[in-house]
């Protein structure tokens, strides 16, 4: 099995494959299993919970809303258990390596959370409010600091596109308008800042983590190592496209959804949960790639560190019979 090992304290480095042995073989193989069937079924809960926020938040859905909603979380909440049970994931990529899964759902709960307090009724959201009116004085903050984000200029990366390409083919009211220029401005928000924060871990955590070795065949399931003579170069590449397509999904999602709302005659993306789901998906794809290109460029600078480590370590000899 393809792996890295990171060039610092070697000698308690630990696997990411969570399937390996240590102490007792039997005992800390179901240990393990048990451990690891348990986090699947608790993650599968939370991401099934993040998907019906909006219905949560919303609470006035229609009775189909409500069960194409259940349906797809519950698709979701499967795939997750499917996922994160398994010894080695099909899709999900970094599995052994928080926080990078972990701050993708939670800007996602976070995205829908708020852009669903500023856009559900606010005479609904009296009914979630403790004796101090909790809730709706997080919907007025939510309002608030979504226009503020708007009036500094971070939506100006395009959320006016947004409008006018995804939202241009049925007018909207004025308040309506407003409302999703908030949301696009907060979105925006949290997908710059779950940028910063996985920036930080990478540069100050040191992640993946020291004295730790990464599995290649775990962490990313759907890339072989094996393929081509230079894993650093194909882990370049990859960057890249993420970067090209991270940038440039912002300004592509807008004219495509609207053209295919537009010829279905579909207005899914002009009430209030489709609106949440529209913007949310503009600015979590990118922020998801975004991510990814970071992750791989810390894995080739990883690789290249290790390779430098052991050319520097050979003698003359072994230099010239490898070159």
């Amino acid at each position: 099995m393809w792996q890295l090992r990171w060039p610092y304290r070697q000698n308690e480095a630990k696997l990411w494959n969570k399937g390996q042995a240590r102490t007792d073989p039997i005992q800390n193989e179901e240990e393990q299993v048990l451990s690891q069937l348990f986090g699947a079924v608790l993650r599968a809960v939370l991401v099934f919970f993040v998907i019906a926020t909006p219905s949560l938040v919303f609470g006035d859905t229609s009775r189909g809303d409500v069960e194409g909603v259940m349906l797809f979380g519950l698709i979701a909440a499967l795939f997750v258990v499917f996922e994160y049970s398994a010894r080695h994931p099909a899709i999900i990529e970094f599995r052994d390596a928080p926080p990078y899964n972990r701050l993708r759902i939670l800007a996602l709960f976070s995205m829908l959370f708020l852009l669903s307090l500023v856009s559900a009724d606010p005479v609904h959201l009296q009914q979630f409010n403790g004796p101090e009116g909790a809730v709706s004085t997080m919907a007025n903050r939510a309002h608030h600091w979504g226009g503020v984000m708007f009036d500094i200029g971070l939506s100006h990366l395009s959320p006016d596109y947004l409008l006018q390409r995804l939202f241009g083919a049925a007018p909207l009211s004025v308040q309506a308008m407003d409302h999703v220029r908030i949301m696009a401005a907060l979105a925006l928000t949290i997908a710059l800042g779950t940028l910063f924060i996985f920036a930080l871990f990478i540069r100050f955590s040191k992640w993946p983590g020291r004295g730790m070795s990464i599995n290649m065949w775990v962490n990313l399931p759907m890339f072989d190592p094996t393929v081509g003579s230079d894993v650093t170069h194909r882990l370049k590449c990859d960057a890249r496209r993420n970067i090209i397509w991270g940038l440039g999904l912002p300004l592509i999602l807008p004219p495509v959804l609207g053209a295919v709302f537009s010829q279905t005659g579909s207005t899914l993306a002009y009430d209030g949960q489709g609106a949440v789901w529209v913007v949310t998906l503009w600015a979590f794809l990118p922020m998801c790639l975004l991510i990814r290109a970071m992750a791989l460029l810390r894995l080739r600078y990883m690789i290249r560190s290790y390779q430098k480590r052991i050319i520097a370590a050979l003698t003359p000899d072994e230099r010239l019979a490898l070159s």
